[in-house]
């Protein structure tokens, strides 16, 4: 029998082992009280996947948007950003283009807005360095706002993240970079910064959420047996209260 190995299939399997969506809401509810993000008009985000965060983060934080450019490079999850921007952002003037950042053209115009949301440990560093340094000279406007979110406390004990160095990957992490201090250098001030904690479970994994760790470790040599014995050996109760992001938000100087 043939195997689904579609991400958008992956990812949701992994969606449904923990509680972050709940803990995301209640993050934005509170940004939404601390930062005023009423004169954000155009948005660009990366990496969005099918926009399960960053839609209703526009809908609820920054809803005066009327222009939005994403850049995906998963094709499935482009087709499903699109219907979900069509339906849940019918006044935007979206455009979801099927890419990743190295190598997409860039901006021709600024944007107020930037929201990159678990992405960040897909760039390599040198990548990274030059996107920070596009954003700050090239496609922010100059009240801009950058958005990131990150996993976090990756190497304090019970982790859940502890299963990707277990399976002889990294899994960068908001301290592993030094991402705050990477905006810094670049010519970013910090504006707000909230760290989230929430919880997911390992218990009798199906194959979609085997095939995620899989996928994300991405080495041939690591077997769907592997991801299992290794969640088996890291949390022998099946669950993990240790699952940390850290939501932070940049402004240009």
């Amino acid at each position: 029998m043939a195997t689904d190995d579609s991400y958008v299939k992956m990812y949701s399997a992994f969606r449904s082992r923990g509680n972050y969506y709940e803990v995301f809401q209640e993050t934005i509810n509170r940004l939404r009280r601390e930062l005023n993000l009423g004169s954000v008009k155009s948005c660009l985000m990366i990496g969005p996947g099918e926009g399960i965060h960053e839609v209703p983060f526009i809908k609820q934080c920054a809803a005066n948007i009327s222009k939005l450019i994403a850049i995906e490079p998963d094709h499935q999850s482009v087709e499903g950003l699109r219907v979900r921007l069509d339906k849940d952002l019918p006044g935007v003037d979206c455009q979801v283009i099927e890419t990743d950042i190295q190598s997409w053209k860039g901006l021709d115009n600024p944007v107020d807005l930037v929201l990159m949301m678990s992405v960040l440990f897909y760039i390599p560093p040198s990548d990274r360095h030059e996107l920070f340094k596009k954003l700050q000279e090239q496609w922010l406007t100059t009240d801009g706002f950058v958005i990131v979110v990150s996993p976090s406390r990756t190497k304090c004990p019970g982790n859940a993240n502890q299963i990707f160095e277990r399976l002889g990957a990294s899994h960068t992490a908001w301290e592993d970079i030094d991402i705050e201090t990477e905006f810094l250098e670049a010519g970013f001030i910090k504006k707000y910064a909230h760290e989230m904690q929430g919880m997911r479970d390992y218990s009798d994994p199906d194959e979609p959420f085997l095939r995620f760790f899989q996928h994300r470790i991405n080495r041939p040599s690591v077997t769907l047996d592997d991801v299992r014995n290794a969640m088996k050996e890291l949390f022998p109760n099946g669950k993990s209260d240790q699952v940390f992001h850290t939501l932070a938000v940049f402004g240009r100087c």
